[in-house]
């Protein structure tokens, strides 16, 4: 057994070396908190930089009825997402999608199963993203779908997607920008979750509205932070005002008429989320028996059937006219 004073040496007063321990990871959090800076500022001008305006959006101001299939096709895929608990920001892909597919198209919108079919695709592209686990686009079509469709008509109109939007399948969203501002304002653990949580739930009750079109995601980003701030605490927002327009370089009158109308929208549709559930992934759904869909000549609805119907007739007429309505479309 070794003397006591030969332990002497490797002796170190514990309060001493805790704060030795400390000051290094002080370095160490200061070092790592000036390179990630320097980082999230290339990230943010990256982020201004690609960021565009919703064509749509001057679109629909000429076109009520445009505004009205689009906010049908919207609430529907909202209503998918929630039915398969997908995350929040697979709902916002899937509506970034469709309003930029719907800029460069124009469907006759007493044709409503175009916009039906191109909310599918979208869905369905959005889900393939951001999900781990994606249902079968048969399965996809829940919710009170007015409308089937097969798989390989899904799958025409999700190429016609892709090849629309150039296979540019990440855009800026306003969470991109929610994400960079709360680490800019040193957010951290359950507040930033907490935030992150409301910014959510504040962007999905008003993303049914066009008139949020008009803003960019930054103002939008910005619009939402300060809203969730307002109704966390008061006066909260006025804290981070100064803060959060200074790290975009925002215009204030911009950014408040945004906050006017997401207060006003998120009134309105509030009774439209009250019980939606978003963020967890659930399993892959089992596998469906084979079918394929006809015309219900009596009612005009689509109507699902075994693959070994006796009677395929109708739906290979049906799969000659949308292969047609896809050649007609107008761009």
């Amino acid at each position: 057994m070794a003397p006591p004073y030969a332990l002497d040496a490797l002796f170190c007063p514990e309060e001493h070396w805790e704060d030795q321990e400390q000051e290094q990871q002080q370095k160490r959090r200061t070092n790592l908190t000036n390179e990630d800076l320097f980082w999230e500022n290339d990230e943010l001008i990256s982020l201004l930089a690609r960021e565009k305006p919703n064509e749509l959006f001057q679109i629909i101001q000429t076109n009520p009825s445009l505004a009205a299939a689009r906010r049908a096709a919207v609430e529907w895929m909202l209503n998918v997402n929630t039915h398969y608990s997908f995350s929040v920001l697979t709902a916002v892909l899937a509506v970034d999608y469709f309003d930029k597919f719907l800029s460069f198209f124009h469907f006759q919108t007493d044709k409503p199963w175009m916009f039906h079919l191109a909310a599918v695709a979208c869905l369905s592209l959005a889900a393939k993203v951001e999900e781990t686990h994606v249902p079968l686009l048969l399965d996809l079509q829940v919710e009170d779908s007015r409308y089937l469709f097969e798989a390989k008509t899904i799958k025409k109109m999700e190429l016609l997607v892709l090849s629309t939007l150039q296979w540019r399948m990440n855009p800026v969203t306003p969470f991109s920008f929610v994400d960079h501002m709360s680490r800019r304002l040193g957010f951290n653990g359950n507040i930033c979750r907490e935030i992150h949580w409301w910014c959510e739930r504040t962007i999905l009750s008003v993303i049914l509205e066009s008139d949020f079109m008009s803003f960019l995601p930054s103002v939008m980003a910005t619009a939402t932070m300060l809203h969730v701030f307002k109704a966390m605490e008061p006066h909260l927002d006025v804290e981070y005002d100064y803060h959060l327009l200074n790290i975009l370089k925002l215009d204030k009158g911009n950014v408040e008429q945004c906050c006017k109308l997401i207060s006003d929208a998120s009134r309105r549709n509030s009774h439209h989320f009250k019980k939606r559930k978003f963020g967890s992934v659930p399993g892959s759904p089992n596998g469906v028996m084979d079918v394929s869909f006809s015309s219900d000549s009596s009612n005009d609805s689509w109507s699902v059937a075994s693959s070994v119907s006796s009677s395929p007739e109708p739906l290979t007429k049906k799969n000659r006219a949308l292969d047609q309505n896809f050649a007609d479309i107008p761009r």
